[in-house]
């Protein structure tokens, strides 16, 4: 007897680096305040910011223990060096179309970040995104953030859909293992250069940019099956240079 494949319900977009072109945004910052606190910040190995670490962490690493309230100093420091860089934030290619596919297709879209829920709405106001999304879940909605399955398994909750019925969209090695351990599927968006640790960390499919036909795409995933042919070039860029 063949076994009844699990149909899409639900896309889930992380929103840094996925949804907001928001990495150069996010490296003036963090460079900023880096050097505020008297570190050579061009001369740091940056690569941990972008591998999906809550806040407290990224400082931590950068500049040791903190006590509660230098956590809030620099956290504070580092909103305002964000929103000083903020004008330039744009969409990653393709965000708005394929949002706009899936609705067409009738599968739900949810925003699932590990960012300050302030923050995220500032920016999807400012990427004109406000009503884009069925569900958006941020980080302070969960007590353990990625790696932990937790942020994904809430957003499908208020979706009301199954958790092996979703998609994520990922750019950081702890969105994908959070996804995996979720039992979701997940797709990497990342630049080839960051690809093969998306595919080490579990990634179900690697891409460099949004296929041209997102519910295609996405259904195919969810579903093991062929991906579109036009979208094979971007996936195998993104292994091809990440070995």
């Amino acid at each position: 007897m063949r076994s009844i494949l699990p149909m899409l319900s639900a896309v889930l977009f992380d929103l840094d680096g996925v949804v907001a072109d928001s990495h150069p945004v996010h490296e003036v910052a963090w460079k900023a305040l880096l050097a505020e606190q008297g570190l050579d910040a061009e001369s740091l190995d940056l690569s941990f910011l972008y591998a999906g670490h809550p806040r407290r962490e990224i400082l931590v690493h950068y500049v040791g223990t903190l006590d509660e309230e230098r956590f809030e100093h620099l956290s504070s420091r580092k909103d305002h060096f964000y929103a000083q860089a903020a004008s330039r934030l744009t969409t990653k290619p393709g965000i708005p179309e394929a949002l706009a596919q899936l609705r067409a297709a009738g599968i739900r879209c949810a925003l699932v970040t590990s960012a300050a829920r302030d923050r995220t709405w500032d920016t999807l106001t400012q990427l004109h995104l406000e009503g884009a999304f069925d569900a958006v879940v941020v980080g302070g909605d969960v007590e353990i953030a990625k790696p932990a399955p937790d942020i994904f398994l809430l957003a499908a909750s208020k979706l009301g859909v199954a958790p092996e019925n979703c998609v994520v969209v990922e750019d950081s090695v702890a969105g994908v293992q959070a996804a995996a351990r979720a039992g979701m599927r997940c797709a990497g968006f990342a630049l080839p250069e960051r690809a093969e640790e998306l595919w080490q960390a579990g990634a179900t499919d690697v891409f460099t940019a949004l296929p041209a036909d997102a519910a295609l795409y996405f259904q195919g995933l969810q579903q093991g099956t062929a991906l579109p042919a036009e979208h094979a070039g971007a996936r195998m860029a993104a292994r091809d240079t990440g070995k």
